[in-house]
């Protein structure tokens, strides 16, 4: 799913809103492309496994990108505890999709992980006990009918794996709000390099203590399958780079609504790997999740806007 993280501390380059927008809608594609692999890996890779790579290989090219741009404070944070609640949060936000990945279609998978806004927004009221307005509860109420309309109670789809992706969703709603109390005291090139940084570490423990059943699984996996775990760990990090040129050259709340790109390449992928078209329903339930996942971020920025004018009066 893309990670739409705050720019810590980056000013725009240029002026340049088109490319960013190109930029973003390139990034979701290589969003569905990883999610799309881990569908075709299925079960021939441990699922530690398999995301012990994807975080390795993350930790490695942030860390080599950090060194060559002469930033030489790889550990250097302004917030331990957070960048470990941000590391724990997307590391648990990667193994409810890639379990839900290889239980239900790709589609499926990707729209109920776009819950994402809707969950902060419940989060916030009930948790926070912040105001929510009736327009949000609207977007709420229009994304829980849009599952409805995936998922559809008593159809195919309607399984007890479905707690995958919204717990994905779930994690995800949590780990843009640490991300966004990051950005404003760390590099996001940095906040990267340590969130795969500590997932490496973790997971190397549950390797470690799961060794009995996770070495011998991994004497089995063949060579091709391999490559497509290097091919899904490099269109993962890919992906959060990508994500950072978007977001130097337009603002965020302009780019949140495109990453709902995800949805329509993850039903292309799904029907040129898989063979699985959406049916219709199903497609309508998308595209009523992407609706009020895009009413939601719009209501935010329009509430966001209002507040920075009257600081200024």
């Amino acid at each position: 799913m893309a990670t739409l993280e705050g720019k810590a501390r980056y000013q725009f380059d240029t002026d340049n809103t088109g490319a960013g927008i190109a930029i973003m809608i390139l990034t979701t594609a290589t969003f569905a492309a990883s999610d799309s692999t881990v569908k075709l890996i299925g079960t021939a890779v441990p699922l530690l496994a398999l995301l012990w790579v994807r975080y390795l290989f993350q930790m490695v090219v942030m860390g080599v990108w950090q060194v060559r741009r002469g930033a030489f404070g790889l550990f250097r944070t302004g917030s331990v505890k957070l960048q470990i609640v941000r590391a724990v949060l997307l590391l648990t936000n990667s193994a409810c999709t890639f379990a839900g990945l290889r239980h239900l279609p790709l589609p499926v998978t990707t729209s109920l992980a776009m819950l994402a806004p809707l969950i902060s927004t419940l989060l916030a009221a009930l948790l926070l006990k912040d105001h929510v307005p009736r327009s949000k509860w609207a977007m709420v109420v229009l994304g829980f009918i849009g599952m409805l309309l995936v998922v559809r109670p008593g159809g195919s789809q309607f399984t007890w794996t479905v707690v995958y992706p919204i717990g994905a969703a779930t994690t995800f709603a949590c780990f843009q709000v640490v991300s966004s109390h990051l950005s404003r005291v760390d590099d996001a090139i940095t906040t990267n390099f340590l969130t795969a940084l500590v997932a490496t570490a973790v997971l190397c423990v549950l390797v470690w203590m799961d060794q009995a059943e996770t070495l011998p699984a991994l004497a089995q996996v063949r060579v091709v399958s391999w490559l497509q775990v290097i091919f899904m760990a490099s269109m993962a990090t890919f992906g959060h780079g990508l994500m950072l040129q978007a977001l130097r050259r337009a603002p965020l709340s302009i780019l949140t609504p495109f990453s709902y790109g995800q949805l329509a390449f993850a039903a292309l992928f799904s029907w040129l790997l898989f063979g699985q078209v959406p049916d219709q329903w199903m497609a309508i339930g998308m595209c009523v999740i992407a609706a009020s996942g895009i009413g939601t971020m719009l209501l935010h920025g329009r509430k966001a806007a209002a507040a920075e004018s009257a600081a200024k009066v």
